[in-house]
């Protein structure tokens, strides 16, 4: 559900309240901007590929990229590593769905980030993986992406820009490698998207065939503070629905709102919360549904 008299869709990709695009469609910072190629992110300009209302996710691409070359011939190519993911204070990386990610042999990826502890005081935050293969024989999907030409790593929560690098471990990678694996690559990716393919540790284009990014999630708050401080807002308080309830996020400071159980709909929007009639498909696999006799 749109703000009434507002576009409800971007192309194929839903826009509902508090996101919007237009003058008066939106509340801040939930811009969207709408163009022939896609829906965006207005803050961050990324490319929005779906949002949900109910978990509070909205799930962008992810234009970064850090890759490492190291050819035969003594050429050397870099690329992605001096940009970053950086949000707005209303969207975090989930650190639940989202993982860092390197494709490679004898690579070594590093996120660098910066999240907030007690008092709301920034520090930085860095993880790393490593990936390891000597020849095509040795890359092993079975697993996943378990060390052997990929490798994953999680990051705390509450990070609001990310850093990748890409590099190949000086004391390991060696000419056998080199001709085999001449490149990595590390990114920040939505977990469950991401499959290994044993070929991504031998590619030269990587980076090119995903050029236009892979998907992160992204948690949002409707509003910083936790709800018992935030109810007594009047207008400014986000859930304007009644039969609507606050929901103090676990992904950094900051509420979001969903329809009470028993109602759908736009927690977001005066008279947004419906009733649902239990009975109906695909409710009554939901609620317990009792048919009352007249």
């Amino acid at each position: 559900m749109a703000r009434p008299g507002c576009p409800d869709k971007c192309g194929n990709v839903s826009i509902p309240y508090p996101f919007g695009t237009g003058n008066g469609c939106f509340q801040e910072p939930f811009n969207v901007t709408c163009n022939v190629s896609g829906a965006y992110l207005a803050s961050t300009k990324v490319r929005i590929l779906d949002i949900n209302l109910t978990l509070g996710e909205i799930r962008v691409q992810n234009p970064y990229i850090a890759w490492q070359c190291n050819h035969t011939n003594g050429t050397n190519s870099t690329g992605g590593d001096s940009q970053g993911l950086s949000l707005d204070p209303s969207h975090k990386l989930s650190y639940t769905k989202n993982k860092l990610t390197s494709v490679g042999c004898a690579t070594l990826a590093m996120v660098v980030g910066v999240t907030k502890g007690k008092n709301q005081l920034e520090f930085p935050i860095v993880n790393s993986c490593f990936s390891y293969c000597t020849d095509a024989s040795n890359v092993d999907n079975s697993s996943g992406c378990a060390g052997m030409g990929c490798c994953q790593s999680s990051f705390p929560g509450n990070v609001s820009s990310v850093n990748t690098t890409s590099m190949a471990v000086p004391d390991i990678y060696d000419s056998n490698i080199q001709s085999f694996s001449p490149c990595s690559y590390s990114f920040v990716v939505e977990e469950e998207w991401f499959k290994f393919d044993p070929l991504y540790a031998s590619s030269t284009d990587f980076a090119s065939r995903y050029a236009d990014g892979v998907p992160v999630v992204l948690d949002w708050v409707a509003g910083n503070g936790s709800c018992s401080e935030t109810s007594k807002m009047g207008s400014q308080y986000a859930c304007q629905a009644m039969n609507s309830e606050c929901i103090d996020v676990y992904n950094g400071p900051g509420y979001r709102c969903n329809c009470s159980q028993g109602y759908e709909g736009n927690p977001y929007l005066q008279g947004g919360c419906k009733d649902i009639n239990e009975c109906e498909p695909p409710n009554q696999s939901l609620y317990p549904c009792k048919v009352q006799e007249r």
